[in-house]
């Protein structure tokens, strides 16, 4: 258990830190034996999209969905926003396995074993409230419409996620990070009044690549009103309950596309559901249906393998930045040119966990999302940024020196104007030069 991440020197991170994904971070470690560190992260990777994968075609077997293997395929060419999410070594494939899993529960009215998920849940990824929101979503649904008062669920939920948050190891961090992750920085990504210059998956996806990159779950969920509309069907209160679910979860997909990694898989399970009764009662009919069940099965193939090339070619599209590190070299020259444990700055957010792969003898001023640093100390945050961008000018040096208390700073080349102001400063320069990035050093001895 780690309490305080040195490493992130100007952020909440230091002295209250809270591992988000502890169980996940657990999954990892058969995988950091490996020689070649870069092969067990890939390997991580697939098996636990792997488990996405085959959690969802389970669920659909436990619940009696017709042809599954149907379903399993056209999540297979869901597009490229959803695959790409779950083919990186991030922690959200591990929390679809368990939103997954939930509904099964909840829909079932399995409450012990969802209590058992809703516990594990809370060490495991930041969106450990959603079984306790869909198990709302469920039971209103069923007291108002079905008349069926199945309180136990979502107050089993609450009690086991309050549970697991109180037995964290992290606890009251945890409870912090909790706000921060779900109300905080989605705020900030998506209404916030100050640019932190976050990450693009807390913008919203616009119509065109909503519609091409989704194609599969546009083209399923459009089929499923068509036929809602000319065939008498009673849904049950498992599909009833499945449309709710998956509505609000597209609905915060438009607001933020991070939650695309939800809303396609629930989506489909949806579809399943709906289309289930329907591929059943084809079967029991004659009038017909044989003589077009061959054609029908060709067209739908050839449907499905034109869906899979464009998901395809979308979820290439969204691996074709992918490049070697370009902060190695100037990770292994501060290693080998600093003290252990001295302070580095870091001009930009994303930074530092490339540089910390490299070299962990250093300390950074921010790791990952800017909001930690911001919600900590927003004057910090604000100086921070007006000086990574060059806004201090020829004031830059003494910022450097005595509020930040560093000898040497690391930026990428896009930081152009803060490398020009380096280069006028005669106090300091450039000592470590690559084609993405740079090490500059201050002539002047601090002590951190």
């Amino acid at each position: 258990f780690i309490f305080d991440f040195r490493w992130a020197h100007l952020s909440l991170w230091c002295e209250h830190f809270s591992d988000k994904e502890f169980l996940y971070h657990v999954y990892l470690i058969p995988f950091t034996y490996f020689d070649d560190m870069l092969f067990g992260a890939k390997l991580a990777t697939v098996i636990m999209a792997s488990i996405v994968f085959v959690s969802f075609y389970r669920i659909l077997q436990l619940n009696n969905i017709k042809h599954a293997w149907f379903w399993l395929l056209l999540l297979s060419a869901s597009g490229g926003y959803f695959l790409y999410r779950v083919n990186v070594l991030r922690p959200q494939g591990l929390s679809i396995v368990f939103v997954l899993w939930s509904l099964h529960y909840i829909l079932n009215r399995k409450n012990w074993q969802l209590a058992v998920l809703c516990f594990v849940y809370t060490f495991s990824y930041t969106a450990y409230h959603l079984p306790f929101v869909f198990a709302c979503i469920v039971y209103f649904h069923s007291l108002l419409f079905e008349k069926e008062n199945h309180w136990k669920t979502p107050l089993i939920a609450l009690g086991a996620t309050l549970a697991g948050m109180l037995c964290s190891p992290f606890f009251p961090n945890n409870i912090t990070f909790f706000y921060l992750q779900n109300f905080y920085i989605l705020w900030q990504g998506t209404a916030g009044q100050v640019n932190l210059h976050m990450g693009g998956e807390f913008a919203p996806m616009d119509t065109q690549q909503l519609i091409i990159v989704n194609m599969t779950v546009v083209l399923s969920f459009i089929a499923a009103f068509f036929m809602a509309m000319y065939v008498k069907q009673k849904w049950d209160n498992k599909t009833l309950s499945l449309f709710l679910v998956s509505l609000s979860l597209i609905f915060l997909t438009c607001l933020s596309k991070r939650f695309a990694e939800y809303s396609v898989p629930v989506s489909l399970l949806f579809c399943a559901f709906f289309f289930s009764p329907l591929w059943e009662g084809l079967n029991t009919t004659t009038i017909g249906w044989k003589k077009w069940r061959i054609p029908s099965a060709a067209l739908a193939f050839v449907g499905i393998m034109m869906l899979a090339y464009n998901s395809y070619i979308n979820t290439i599209d969204e691996f074709n930045d992918v490049r070697p590190s370009g902060l190695k070299e100037a990770a292994i020259w501060l290693k080998e040119n600093t003290d252990s444990n001295e302070l580095v700055y870091t001009a930009d957010w994303d930074d530092a966990p490339e540089l910390f792969y490299f070299n962990h003898r250093n300390r950074f001023l921010v790791f990952l999302d800017p909001n930690f640093m911001y919600y900590w100390n927003s004057s910090i945050w604000e100086k921070w940024d007006s000086l990574s961008n060059g806004h201090y000018g020829t004031n830059t040096y003494d910022v450097l020196k005595n509020d930040f208390h560093i000898r040497y700073g690391v930026a990428t080349q896009e930081f152009v104007q803060l490398k020009q102001i380096i280069f006028n400063d005669s106090r300091m320069k450039i000592v470590c030069h690559t084609p993405a990035a740079y090490v500059f050093s201050l002539d002047t001895i601090v002590k951190n």
